[in-house]
């Protein structure tokens, strides 16, 4: 019997991607994890650490594509665009990992496939290998559990998927690909004390160049511990050393695709914060304008541990303020992209909503759920529930929700552009044309710099 079974069978999975039969709903929904990722870094373009990341790996020569830059090596490329993807923090979520995966997996599956050239039927059957990877490595609590002790799990699960994106890319046989998941393994981090940081977004671009770097390491011939994802050594004992959660015995059966259950997420926010956001949307209908005393949020202990910020002074901090955040929906804002802005952030009537948000913590809530209770300056009280947040599997976004979106993310940045690139992305692998996309980014791009 074999001493690493998690290894060999993700290897295997790996290796296989090529000869794999994947159903329609699952080519659909990695469409859809498409269409959402080039929204969100397409809205990120002018964001502070997309801008750092792009001006530090600039002058690299290389055949990836780059979002609103020129072609570079497949590890920047994967970097920048990884970046970028999280910047909003609005890009989908794994609830099963509790990773951002779609960030760095799409980030390295476009770097190596437009490199190597890569017909989009392999570009996304690559992407779906990652992703089900990742979404492995965080399964049974363990993403969780890594988030819980501070530790980011999109820079954790998100090396790995990428990892594996790029070695099905780059056609790597099973022996190579055990040695790219040893060294994606010894490269995986983050901390969650990075939250409201340009470090939060940056993990997800790094876990993808790191991803991509392991991969072609292996092919290169690089030799790694093969035994560091198994249930009881390796990350799980170095990263929850009280042995109260590890990595979970893995496999891959043909009828069970984690991609399947993603979340979308509506609200540019910490996704933490979304069952309290749609809580307080109901609210506010009910509220019919009258002053508001005080708000009792009823949340997941989590929601407070890495979205518990009182009082965000910037708009990085105000995505992971679930009281910004109920304030705002309270104050009839959207939690879109703008809503995260300084001038929001200094409105002085928010202001004072934020300040009489408090959050109480329910044990046995789950992640996904959140109720709030509204006193009224009268004394009247305002009640609601929210058990299961817009966007998760069992209350989806569907294709009209995620176009909608997307216009709103893309359209201020792409103008016209807009539906050449949603349509071509909707379509992506049967018939839509990726050059076509990155041409509309390449004609905005110049736009911009003729008017800077």
């Amino acid at each position: 019997m074999s001493r690493t079974p998690n290894a060999d069978a993700v290897s295997a999975y790996i290796a296989g991607t090529s000869n794999r039969a994947i159903p329609e709903p699952v080519l659909e929904a990695a469409r859809m994890c498409l269409v959402d990722w080039f929204g969100v870094a397409i809205a990120a373009r002018d964001e502070g650490a997309a801008q750092v990341v792009r001006k530090v790996a600039e002058g690299r020569n290389g055949d990836a594509a780059v979002l609103f830059g020129a072609p570079t090596d497949e590890t920047y490329a994967a970097l920048i665009n990884g970046t970028m993807a999280h910047c909003l923090d609005f890009d989908d979520t794994h609830v099963g990992s509790l990773a951002h995966l779609s960030g760095p997996t799409w980030a390295a599956a476009l770097a190596v496939g437009t490199a190597r050239k890569a017909k989009p039927a392999d570009i996304l059957r690559g992407f779906i290998t990652g992703f089900e990877v990742g979404a492995r490595i965080g399964a049974d609590n363990f993403g969780d559990a890594l988030n819980t002790r501070s530790l980011h799990s999109t820079g954790f699960c998100g090396c790995f998927a990428a990892a594996a994106a790029a070695g099905a890319l780059y056609e790597l046989d099973a022996p190579q690909a055990l040695n790219a998941i040893g060294a994606a393994a010894t490269q995986a981090s983050g901390l969650t004390g990075s939250f409201g940081t340009m470090s939060k977004p940056f993990h997800a671009g790094k876990a993808a160049f790191n991803g991509v770097l392991s991969a072609q390491l292996a092919k290169a011939g690089f030799v790694a511990a093969h035994d560091l994802i198994e249930p009881g050594t390796g990350l799980s004992t170095a990263m929850i050393q009280d042995r109260s959660r590890a990595i979970a015995p893995m496999n891959f059966a043909a009828d069970d695709w984690e991609i399947l259950h993603n979340t979308f997420k509506p609200y540019a926010s910490c996704l933490l914060t979304h069952p309290v956001i749609d809580s307080a949307r109901k609210a506010r209908t009910q509220i019919a304008g009258r002053a508001i005393g005080s708000v009792q949020v009823n949340v997941h202990p989590m929601a407070v541990q890495l979205a518990g910020n009182p009082a965000p002074q910037t708009p990085l901090q105000g995505k992971f303020s679930t009281a910004y955040c109920a304030a705002l929906a309270l104050g009839g804002h959207m939690a879109a992209a703008p809503d995260f802005s300084p001038e929001r952030l200094s409105d002085p009537a928010l202001r004072d909503l934020v300040g009489r948000v408090t959050l109480h913590v329910v044990p046995e809530m789950e992640k996904t759920a959140a109720s709030m209770v509204v006193t009224l300056a009268d004394g009247a009280t305002v009640a609601t529930d929210t058990p299961l947040a817009l966007g998760n599997p069992g209350n989806p976004m569907k294709w009209d929700d995620l176009r909608a979106k997307f216009v709103g993310l893309v359209g201020p940045v792409l103008g016209r552009g807009t539906d050449v690139v949603f349509d071509n992305l909707r379509s992506f692998a049967r018939g839509g044309d990726l050059a076509a996309v990155l041409n509309e980014l390449d004609k905005a791009d110049n736009s911009a710099r003729k008017t800077a």
